[in-house]
């Protein structure tokens, strides 16, 4: 008895850390650093808010306007079956401003 009771609650505890694990990741609101250039592709916004994590409920990091330029590095499927492009988007005069986040594929050119 003592040994199944280990074994569940073995798996009970796997089950926890692979629920853990699956847990979206966040990307820096503000990064100093990016990916090589070469990972990057083009698209531009529909309008849409950049997030911390690739679901709705995240925190906004920016807000970008319809036609702005966006760069892509990679995309991710969320819980809900909704895809999530990783994006940089470089703004601002003067002093431009890179942001890195994550963007509701309904929300840019990028297929869906």
């Amino acid at each position: 008895m003592a040994l199944r009771r280990r074994i569940a609650m073995s798996a009970s505890v796997m089950a926890l850390i692979g629920g853990t694990v699956a847990i979206a990741p966040t990307a820096p609101a503000y990064a100093s650093a990016s990916a090589g250039a070469e990972a990057w592709n083009p698209t531009t916004s529909l309008g849409g808010a950049i997030r911390e994590c690739y679901a709705a409920s995240c925190d906004v990091v920016e807000q970008t306007d319809r036609g702005q330029p966006l760069d892509w590095d990679h995309y991710a499927i969320n819980g809900s079956g909704n895809r999530w492009y990783y994006v940089r988007y470089v703004f601002g005069n003067g002093h431009p401003k890179i942001v890195y986040g994550w963007i509701y594929c309904g929300n840019v050119t990028a297929p869906c």
